[in-house]
């Protein structure tokens, strides 16, 4: 390139930079080159000052695309000004479309708002000239834009909606976007504090391409609203509360009104009993408070005293005794009938009877805690002058029986009969645990059952302690679960039984206990089962172990034998179990005749029972026999290696026992096995 073609260029080139300054419209900067052109530049020259027109134009590009920027960044701080100010919700929605359409120059933009329990959005505010979409327009939960915005968490945009094949369509949607005339569509999903509530869609009518600053900001303005809409819905949140708190403030004005209407006329009811008014005094004066008449029945349902006039048409007793149930159950004033109203008398958790009131006009709520009221006083009365009646008494008797002092015999016997109660007649005794815990349902219907069943019954932590006359526990226990559930108290149940006496109601109700615990581990619900029925499992599944019980109750009568006869019955029985059921092996390994080991087999069945050598009897001897013989083994407590009884069962439940039925000749089996652990012990 010559001189003077390099002046030429260079006077091109400084044009450019003459028309950069002057920030000169695009059109101008053809001129360059087109002088040059005319005056004869070389190609070489021409083609220099074509670049150079085209790094102008970038330039150029490059200072609108700033300044648009800018000018966004400055909508975008205005709009953070705007959404800190106070706004009623809908006010915030319509502010937001309003912003985001006129940001990017759109023609429309909407918010829908997510709703969890359909798994849809709702349209709730447009901005823009629309016709089919409109405020309440249900957004499908599949399909669209805003669901894939939302699952990704992320701003979601397409140049031309329904010529888009990547995405997802929806028949709804498109439908929508079709009459609305769109083409390019952009979602920002608006979340906040890990939250999803809703999308902020904006349209154009023509096909568009967002670049990644108009993007970026259309997330950082859903970002700004989401955090003012959140703050807007907290504050919303405040004002119901605060609306909650004043009409609360009321209800708890007018609760104190009652209260001290209430507290004047139980002043009025306690003035009477602190001067020695019984029963029917007191119900005179209720019956006059309440404008109606009163009955009060006993909790076997006998009338004990009434004031007022009757009623001409009084209840059925079945509905009578089903509402007195439920009251006592949920401690409160129930309807029986449309005249006539059942209040709980109860002292302590007792359940000593109830009132029955009736009269023509409703009764309201107030009213209906006065009557409470006057059943509360008259509980005192009755507890006052008390008697062998009294539900309490028996509670207090069978208290006394499963937990027994010293010499106590005699005076158990003469407080039952005093209650009526004859303990020289049979009676099983049964722990029954209600499935939802123990309620004032659960308590008033095993008061009522107990009371049936001419028995007693006592609640203690989380069970029912029952002692019912009869024979069949296991008949006893079903008969409770039956009632039980139809009283909507579902149980679980663990009896023993029968016995008479005092003395053996406290051994009784451990073994109840101690089957229901089994049955708890087993996780068996609504069921029945005795110490008898679960053997060796109520020992081994539960937390108090009763070992000494188990043997005795097992093979008691072969050890008493050998104690008061010095015999070897119990060796000889284990021998048996070890050799697999074979008096010949046995012998051997004791060293005697086989006759006489057959001999001391015969003696074992006169003590046990023919069905000894049955499976499951089997396996239950042979249990009691191990543990027998491991303990005798230890020696005293303190001597060294000893071995505590949770232990020793631990290594029993742990090692399979022989099944006489299926013995081999194992040389090491489970028992040797175990005394070997035993041994090792340091």
């Amino acid at each position: 390139m010559g001189e003077r073609q390099e002046q030429k260029l260079f006077a091109g080139a400084l044009e450019y930079l003459e028309l950069l300054a002057a920030e000169a419209h695009p059109a101008r900067f053809d001129e360059p080159v087109a002088s040059a052109r005319r005056a004869g530049a070389a190609p070489e020259t021409l083609a220099a000052l074509e670049q150079v027109r085209r790094l102008a134009w970038d330039i150029q590009g490059n200072f609108q695309r700033r300044q648009e920027r800018d000018t966004r960044h400055a909508a975008l701080l205005d709009a953070a000004r705007e959404f800190i100010r106070p706004h009623e919700f809908n006010e915030l929605l319509r502010l937001t479309c309003r912003r985001a359409r006129t940001l990017f120059s759109l023609d429309m933009a909407y918010i829908s708002l997510y709703n969890p329990a359909t798994g849809t959005g709702t349209v709730q505010a447009v901005d823009g000239h629309c016709s089919a979409l409109t405020p309440g327009f249900i957004v499908p939960g599949k399909g669209g834009l805003g669901n894939a915005a939302s699952s990704t968490g992320a701003p979601y945009w397409t140049p031309d909606y329904l010529n888009d094949s990547t995405i997802t369509h929806s028949p709804a949607i498109d439908e929508t976007v079709q009459a609305e005339g769109l083409r390019a569509i952009i979602v920002v999903p608006l979340s906040s504090n890990g939250t999803y509530l809703g999308s902020l869609y904006a349209g154009h009518r023509a096909v568009r391409h967002f670049t990644p600053e108009e993007v970026a900001q259309m997330g950082a303005l859903g970002e700004m609203a989401a955090a003012a809409l959140d703050t807007m819905k907290s504050m919303e949140g405040v004002r119901t509360e605060a609306r909650s708190i004043a009409q609360d403030a009321h209800a708890v004005e007018r609760q104190l009104r009652v209260a001290q209407r209430l507290a004047r006329a139980q002043s009025a009811l306690l003035d009477e009993v602190a001067d020695g008014a019984g029963p029917q005094q007191l119900l005179t004066v209720i019956a006059e408070l309440l404008d109606g008449s009163v009955l009060l029945e006993d909790a076997d349902g006998k009338t004990r005293s009434t004031a007022g006039l009757p009623p001409q048409t009084p209840p059925e007793p079945a509905t009578l005794r089903a509402s007195a149930l439920e009251a006592h159950a949920d401690r409160r004033v129930v309807a029986c009938g449309t005249d006539h109203w059942v209040a709980p008398v109860f002292s302590d958790r007792a359940q000593l009877g109830q009132l029955v009131l009736h009269r023509n006009e409703p009764l309201d709520e107030d009213t209906s805690r006065l009557l409470y009221a006057c059943a509360r006083v008259t509980a005192l009365v009755m507890r006052r002058r008390g008697g062998p009646e009294d539900p309490a008494v028996h509670e207090e008797l069978l208290e006394a029986l499963l937990t027994p002092g010293p010499g106590s015999v005699g005076r158990l016997r003469n407080r039952a009969r005093t209650a009526g109660l004859d303990l020289g007649e049979p009676y099983v005794v049964l722990a029954a645990r209600p499935a939802d815990g123990m309620t004032d349902r659960v308590r008033a219907w095993a008061r009522a059952y107990a009371r049936d069943r001419q028995g007693l019954h006592v609640c203690r932590d989380d069970h029912v302690v029952l002692l019912l006359a009869g024979e069949d526990a296991m008949a006893a226990g079903q008969a409770t679960i039956e009632q039980a559930t139809a009283a909507r108290c579902p149980m679980t149940v663990g009896v023993d039984g029968p016995v008479t006496g005092p003395e053996p109601v406290t051994r009784a109700y451990r073994r109840a206990l101690r089957s229901l615990g089994a049955l708890a581990t087993l996780g068996a619900t609504s069921c029945v089962a005795s110490a008898r029925d679960l053997g060796s499992l109520t020992m081994l599944l539960t937390e108090e172990r009763d070992v000494d019980g188990f043997v005795r109750h097992t093979i008691g009568p072969v050890l008493d034998f050998d104690t008061q006869r010095s015999a070897d019955l119990a060796v000889t029985l284990d021998a048996y179990f070890l050799s697999g059921g074979s008096p010949t092996r046995a012998a051997e390994q004791l060293f005697i005749h086989p006759n006489t080991v057959s001999r001391r087999l015969e003696r074992v069945t006169e003590l046990l029972g023919a069905g000894w050598q049955e499976q499951a009897r089997s396996l239950e001897i042979q249990l009691a026999l191990r543990i027998h013989r491991i303990r005798q083994s230890l020696g005293p407590k303190d001597a060294p290696g000893h071995l505590d009884t949770p232990t020793a069962v631990a290594l029993l439940a742990a090692a399979d026992l022989p099944d006489a039925a299926n013995a081999t000749d194992d040389p090491d089996p489970a028992w040797q096995r175990a005394d070997q652990a035993v041994s090792k012990r340091p």
